[in-house]
């Protein structure tokens, strides 16, 4: 059974599912028809707009169906235990994964369940670091889950809009 469903923040935030597992998690100017039955499918919806409301939600719950390698499925498992509102650098994970930061980064861009597998939680060393959906949906995703990255927010804003 494939399910679909979209949760109003900044934009939209679409979900699709596939079999009650998240297949993928996309951020969007538009709204995905919401088409779903499953209890799971549901409860993430619920959990989505509490979590976008400045709640602690733990995603690890919910099945994740990705078509990865095995090495970014490394990365990325490790990545879902990082707890919401802490963060770890690329160099970090690296070294628990005996890799490169580079490497955990390209895996982390290759991750297509954003938020369930919580990549903005790994940033550079001197800053934000990337983010498939980009620096400005990064910075608002970690400064909801109260990280501060930097001394002031207004800061923070001025390094992302330059």
């Amino acid at each position: 059974m494939i399910e679909s469903l979209s949760v109003e923040w900044k934009k939209f935030v679409n979900v699709y599912l596939i079999d009650r597992k998240v297949c993928r998690v996309e951020f969007s100017d538009y709204p995905v028809e919401n088409s779903f039955e499953s209890r799971v499918a549901r409860r993430l919806r619920r959990d989505l707009e509490g979590y976008f409301k400045g709640k602690e939600v733990d995603f690890c719950i919910y099945e994740v169906h990705i078509n990865v390698t095995p090495f970014v499925r490394s990365v990325l498992k490790f990545v879902r235990s990082i707890p919401y509102g802490r963060t770890l650098t690329y160099g970090e994970v690296a070294r628990s994964l005996k890799t490169s930061p580079r490497s955990v980064g390209r895996a982390l861009n290759l991750n297509p369940t954003p938020i369930l597998i919580p990549c903005h939680r790994v940033v550079s060393k001197g800053g934000l670091g990337g983010f498939s959906y980009g620096s400005k949906i990064k910075f608002e995703l970690l400064k909801l889950e109260g990280v501060r990255l930097l001394s002031s927010d207004d800061l923070a804003k001025a390094w992302l809009m330059r």
